[in-house]
């Protein structure tokens, strides 16, 4: 009777697949999640750079360059829908603030002589959003919120007498 279910192979194929399937599906979704943070850091990336070269040519990082650098970055990242912006900091905030971007860098109301850098920042929160991704990268990082940190600094170009 034993000798005769060892050899019976019936259901090993579904027996099998019932480990490989589950890892297979969070492999995949590991990876559209993986791609959703690189997009979403080369959007703020490309956008945080375009600012700052604006920002030298007209020597000063105004509120106007500001509000459209939080507006792209609203407009074309994945999941900013509901987050909130705070566009006018010229230091990393201390605690940031669950679904808050934060756009900093030099002062708004200060000329910047040509030679000196302007810097832009840019702090915003990433979420991924599958639930088991999500919980898996916050307790390998050991992070409560994952944060996504862009950083550009330019030469002004515009000479202030």
């Amino acid at each position: 009777m034993m000798f005769a279910l060892h050899r019976d192979r019936r259901g090993q194929a579904f027996v099998e697949s019932l480990f490989v399937v589950p890892l297979l599906f969070m492999l995949f979704i590991f990876i559209v999640e993986t791609g959703f943070l690189m997009y979403n850091w080369a959007v703020i990336n490309f956008y945080a750079c375009n600012t700052a070269v604006a920002a030298a040519t007209r020597g000063q990082f105004t509120d106007e360059i500001r509000l459209r650098l939080a507006q792209n970055i609203s407009d074309w990242t994945v999941n900013s829908q509901g987050y909130s912006y705070d566009v006018f900091g010229t230091d990393p905030p201390a605690n940031p603030a669950d679904g808050t971007v934060y756009v900093y860098g030099t002062d708004r109301n200060t000329p910047v002589q040509r030679g000196s850098h302007i810097h832009v920042n840019v702090n915003y929160p990433w979420r991924f959003k599958f639930f088991l991704i999500d919980g898996l990268s916050r307790f390998a990082v050991s992070e409560e919120q994952l944060r996504i940190k862009v950083n550009a600094s330019v030469p002004s170009e515009v000479f202030i007498e």
